[in-house]
């Protein structure tokens, strides 16, 4: 019997122990389990914080290099804007022939075979033609700077207005008060003399060419035009273009002045000297490679295919092959 108690007192203290021991090793447990849930609470925030950290980062970095390719884009954008737009006044702007005044004149130099219109379509009125390295004078007063041009406004005879094809020739500039030289002082004397002799036909220019011809009204031809033009200025000279080539002083291509004549043969197959001309310059153009005053008859008579006209010194075949002074220096 007293075993009995014995045993059963001993199960009543063991149960109790027990019960006593659970309670913390619940409590562990559940502060574990606390401690993991707050843990990966704190993992997650801290990984949320990282991916809103790099999400931020990723965003900034986007905008950045959003912003750095939409600069540059621009700039791009620009810049082949402001080539363009460069490109344009380029090809299209006269502003440099443009408002350059009464000493100066403006020549549109053939490419090519060039036909003028009488106004600015191909499908208007032709009203004269002129061949390559021909000339006709560009009626600039009639044009404005800082515009584009594709036609321009040329003089006809007795300054009747006419228009060309920007495209199909060149321009230049020719100084008609003294033809680029120095005509100050007693020692420029012989230099007046040459640019009386340049400007002697300007105001005839157009006037049709007329073989035998010796009015500046009704018709003229090359050698009478040139004795004309040196006889005004005081200067001696006769006969044809054959004869006035062997007078004066001989020189070379590359040594002429404005005023200095010059001899053409009659074509390719007759080469016999045929047409004379007066050799006037032209600016910032190397002696020998500018403008020449000339009546001629050989591609039409009427102006600007012929006539008294401004042309190249290359504008006939064969070039001009000789070249005499009557001045002196």
């Amino acid at each position: 019997m007293k075993m009995r108690f014995r045993l059963a007192a001993w199960i009543c203290i063991l149960a109790m122990a027990l019960s006593v021991l659970s309670v913390p090793v619940y409590a562990s447990a559940a502060e574990a389990s606390g401690e993991d849930k707050v843990a990966e609470q704190s993992a997650d925030q801290s990984s949320d914080q990282k991916e809103s950290e790099a999400a931020a980062e990723e965003s900034t970095t986007t905008a950045a290099e959003e912003t750095t390719t939409t600069a540059a884009e621009e700039t791009t954008t620009t810049a082949a804007e402001e080539t363009t737009t460069a490109a344009v006044v380029k090809k299209g702007n006269c502003d440099a022939y443009i408002g350059l005044g009464k000493n100066w004149m403006v020549l549109a130099t053939a490419k090519k075979y060039t036909k003028v219109y009488k106004k600015k379509k191909t499908s208007s009125k032709v009203l004269g033609h002129f061949s390559k390295n021909s000339c006709i004078e560009v009626a600039t007063k009639k044009m404005k700077k800082g515009t584009k041009y594709t036609w321009l406004p040329v003089y006809l005879k007795n300054h009747k207005i006419g228009y060309i094809q920007k495209k199909k020739v060149s321009l230049g500039k020719l100084n008609i008060k003294n033809f680029g030289l120095n005509t100050k002082g007693q020692a420029n004397a012989k230099n007046r003399t040459r640019v009386k002799i340049c400007k002697y036909g300007l105001p005839y220019i157009g006037v049709r060419f007329r073989l035998g011809g010796t009015s500046l009204t009704q018709g003229i031809d090359c050698s009478n035009f040139v004795k004309k033009a040196m006889h005004n200025a005081g200067v001696s000279c006769h006969g044809l273009a054959v004869d006035l080539s062997t007078q004066g002083k001989k020189i070379s291509r590359n040594q002429l002045k404005p005023g200095d004549t010059l001899y053409y043969y009659n074509n390719p197959h007759d080469l016999r000297i045929g047409h004379s001309a007066i050799y006037v310059g032209g600016y910032n153009m190397a002696p020998g490679k500018g403008y020449i005053i000339n009546a001629s008859g050989h591609q039409g008579s009427i102006y600007p295919s012929g006539g008294l006209r401004f042309s190249r010194i290359d504008y006939r075949k064969p070039t001009a092959v000789r070249f005499r002074n009557f001045v002196g220096n």
